[in-house]
């Protein structure tokens, strides 16, 4: 015959069974983000001398396109730096809705055919999709740790990229560059890679 129980193993029972019962408290917006957007570093990564440095890699889903068509983008974003970095933006986000209208830091500059470096102008709808946007809270607030990935969010399962919102046409033929920048307050300055899309009749 096994020994009854002590009062104090009692407790204990009772309180991980009520702990066990109890519901987990729901995940708040920032480590959704973390989850949907983030990625870790490989085992072996270091952190480079700089402060505060990030990385970005800029991808496009086309390198040519129709006249008057548009053209998809990712951008992977890695924190290179020895401090965490605080990505504040508004909704709509960049990282999460690809507008470029709200600010935050980020941007694109465009290299058109002929012409010289500018700024990729934000798309009126970015700039519409605020109000949408703010009641869902998709604005963005985390810190990015040393050797951490953010991504651009993608546009559904199974696509990697996301439409460029702009009100840029691409009518004239020929060769645009461009590249991404982070530039939060005039703090540190991040550029990407240089991508080139070719405009064909």
């Amino acid at each position: 015959m096994t020994a009854p129980l002590s009062r104090a193993a009692l407790v204990l029972l009772c309180c991980l069974a009520a702990c066990r019962n109890e519901p987990a408290a729901p995940p708040t917006a920032e480590e959704k983000d973390r989850r949907e957007l983030l990625r870790q570093p490989g085992p072996d990564w270091k952190p480079g001398e700089a402060r505060r440095a990030l990385t970005m890699l800029l991808l496009i889903d086309k390198t040519q396109i129709r006249k008057g068509d548009g053209f998809a983008y990712r951008l992977e974003m890695q924190n290179t730096g020895l401090e965490p970095l605080a990505i504040e933006e508004d909704a709509p986000s960049f990282t999460k809705d690809g507008s470029l209208c709200a600010g935050g830091g980020f941007k694109f500059l465009v290299t058109p055919p002929g012409g010289r470096e500018r700024d990729v102008p934000c798309a009126p709808r970015g700039a519409a999709l605020s109000t949408a946007t703010a009641a869902t809270g998709s604005g963005l607030s985390l810190n990015l740790q040393p050797g951490e990935y953010l991504l651009t969010r993608a546009s559904g399962p199974g696509d990697r990229f996301r439409p460029m919102l702009t009100t840029m046409t691409f009518v004239s033929l020929g060769t645009y560059r461009f590249k991404a920048v982070y530039d939060p307050e005039g703090s540190f300055r991040a550029e990407s890679n240089v991508v080139a899309m070719e405009v064909v009749p």
